[in-house]
């Protein structure tokens, strides 16, 4: 037993001297979607100019509503003594009515009571005897003095201009200098009634330009289209025509950003390698360190110019994991840099291969892995590590 268990040591040991520890960090990056439409080189910035029919403000709100208040008050003597004298009508009305239904139960008791006893009781059976219906007496409501609120601000068309150009963002592209231009028209929102339903448009014109050259012109919402099963006279207009500009900022960006932008998309990536405790792997300690930096220089806002300074750093790291690679001694597991350290690399390479969008350096280097598979010799798990790399080379 004690033959067995020094067995299993030694074993251990030797696997921890010559076997290479590899490890991975991984690192939460934003890709991005390329552009159907992708813009000239040279353009790094951009502006908005959005063009809007609202001129309400705040202020005008405010004043407005004050406005009426006042008027509320000064109108309140005049509302109370209107409300007075109908009460007082109401009141007239009533005792007429009274005497009106005294008068129609005496002529109809009179009535009854000139019945024989056998047609009183029938009637008063089937409760059609004469009962005396006064109408109920009318009770003043005084009318509440007026009682300032603060305006609703969501029942105006209120915009803030500056807002909504801040609200068009491009992805890839930083805000600035007049590189590319997007100007955005907005027109009224027009409704029209059919059936008793309601139907909208509100024309949107959203221009692209380079100087004068117009590089896109795209029209939003110039044809009518449903918007409610209630008729335009029943519904409160302002509110729909201001959550349909909303709407088409948000469609207009989402165009701008499919033709013109870089849209990020949340992604993640492992990049491996050997422990480095006796600075045996200081290049690849330094292509991993670049690569990681690189990586998380991608944030959701990084523009292009921070793009190009992360992939130039990948490219870097790479070109240290293809010269380490040379230095790999596939049949020797003993050797520093043996098929494992091999192994990590290759995934690295083609993880940046993809991640770059290098199509044609993604195939050549799912080549190069795969005249070294018996070399290389994977396990199980790395073998579905490979199968999926390989699955998003073919998927570029």
């Amino acid at each position: 037993m004690k033959k067995i268990l020094l067995l299993l040591v030694a074993i251990a040991l030797t696997s921890s001297v010559f076997g290479q520890r590899i490890l991975s960090e991984k690192i939460d990056y934003f890709d991005v979607r390329l552009p159907n439409q992708p813009l000239d080189a040279s353009i790094n910035k951009y502006n908005v100019i959005v063009e809007i029919p609202y001129t309400l403000t705040v202020e005008d709100i405010n004043a407005q509503s004050l406005a009426d208040f006042e008027t509320e008050k000064s109108d309140y003597t005049s509302v109370l003594s209107k409300s007075e004298a109908a009460y007082d009508e109401l009141l007239a009305n009533h005792e007429e009515e009274v005497k009106k239904a005294e008068a129609r139960y005496d002529k109809e008791m009179k009535d009854f009571k000139a019945l024989s006893m056998i047609e009183r009781l029938t009637l008063t059976d089937q409760g059609k005897n004469p009962q005396l219906r006064v109408p109920s007496k009318p009770n003043y409501i005084k009318p509440r003095e007026p009682e300032y609120k603060k305006p609703n601000l969501d029942d105006y068309l209120l915009f803030d201009k500056e807002v909504l150009e801040d609200g068009v963002v491009l992805y890839g592209y930083d805000k600035g200098e007049q590189d590319l231009l997007i100007v955005i028209n907005v027109s009224k929102m027009l409704f029209e009634d059919n059936g008793g339903q309601t139907f909208y448009s509100q024309p949107t014109n959203v221009k692209v330009m380079k100087g004068s050259q117009i590089i896109d012109d795209h029209n939003f919402d110039n044809e009518f289209k449903y918007l409610t099963s209630s008729s335009s006279n029943s519904i409160n207009l302002d509110r729909y025509e201001k959550e349909n500009v909303i709407k088409i900022m948000k469609n207009l960006t989402n165009y701008l950003n499919e033709e013109f932008g870089y849209i990020p998309l949340a992604s993640k990536i492992a990049i491996e390698f050997p422990k480095n405790k006796k600075r045996e792997y200081d290049a690849l300690e330094n292509a991993k360190n670049k690569a990681i930096s690189a990586y998380r220089k991608l944030n959701k806002n990084a523009s292009s110019e921070t793009r190009e300074r992360s992939n130039k750093e990948l490219l870097e790291s790479r070109a240290i994991w293809m010269a380490e690679l040379e230095k790999v001694n596939y049949s020797d597991k003993k050797a520093l840099f043996n098929k494992d350290v091999a192994k990590a690399i290759y995934f690295n390479l083609i993880k940046v291969d993809i991640s770059l969008k290098d199509k044609s350096q993604a195939e050549e280097t799912l080549k190069s892995i795969q005249n070294k598979r018996i070399d290389l010799d994977f396990n199980y798990d790395e073998k579905a590590t490979f199968t999926r790399l390989e699955e998003q080379v073919y998927k570029m």
